[in-house]
């Protein structure tokens, strides 16, 4: 995912996160998605603050604007008006941070276009990949579930046989999409296998195209399996009960 600009939301003050819920994190991913590459937006930053100032700071590569919240938390909507809330907010930020800056506002105008048409799904796709006997291509789709849980599939194209199917790697956690964004760039691993290395390839996380399911390798080197165990963990998704469950597994 090459966000160009990259958008950040902080709300301050008080805020109800509860209402709101993740839809502020899946309006910005469903945004920027939709945003176009643009090589001079690269490395550019625009931080939006919802709270009680008005005002911009707009030097640098990182561009801050500061915006009245006045979203309404008595209001009972569905996930998708959030999110069309949410969506509103951004193009008007950017479309503010553009005409400070001389930024050319049309690729904003498509991003909101085609944001609103997702209707408050996030489905993000990479680029398609031939192994090397391009007798087979691949992608990954990276999608999010109503509780958080972000499944990263494997989406394989056979045309010798005229068949596509699907094999889901991980299901992983909303921070490394969003924040950390280490599924970005899967690799093929010989012609039948295709997914992401990890930890200085100690770590394979991969879909197997022969066998149609996923495989998980450990390769001891620098690390202990259990430090490679420790990060694969880490990587895999699962409830918690409450943040102390959280907290108390991500020290051990």
């Amino acid at each position: 995912m090459t966000f160009t600009p990259h958008i950040s939301i902080y709300p301050e003050g008080k805020f109800d996160y509860e209402w709101l819920g993740d839809n502020l994190t899946r309006a910005t991913l469903i945004f920027s998605k939709n945003l176009d590459y643009n090589k001079n937006l690269v490395r550019k930053r625009v931080n939006i603050h919802l709270g009680d100032e008005v005002r911009a700071h707009t030097e640098g590569s990182i561009k801050s604007i500061w915006i009245k919240n006045t979203i309404d938390t008595s209001l009972v909507l569905t996930d998708v008006a959030k999110i069309e809330i949410v969506l509103k907010i951004i193009y008007d930020a950017v479309i503010t941070i553009a005409e400070f800056v001389g930024w050319d506002g049309a690729g904003f105008e498509k991003a909101y276009r085609l944001s609103l048409a997702d209707k408050g799904k996030f489905i993000w796709h990479s680029q398609i990949k031939a192994n090397k006997n391009r007798t087979i291509k691949a992608r990954i789709k990276i999608s999010l579930d109503k509780d958080g849980r972000v499944p990263i599939i494997a989406e394989f194209f056979d045309n010798k046989l005229n068949q596509q199917f699907e094999v889901g790697i991980i299901d992983t956690f909303l921070h490394f999409v969003d924040w950390e964004r280490v599924f970005e760039k899967p690799v093929w691993f010989g012609n039948e296998k295709f997914g992401f290395s990890f930890y200085n390839s100690q770590l394979l996380i991969l879909a197997n195209s022969t066998l149609r399911h996923s495989e998980i390798v450990i390769a001891e080197k620098s690390w202990s399996r259990e430090e490679v165990e420790g990060g694969l963990k880490r990587l895999t998704f699962r409830h918690f009960a409450n943040d102390k469950e959280m907290i108390e597994w991500a020290s051990e």
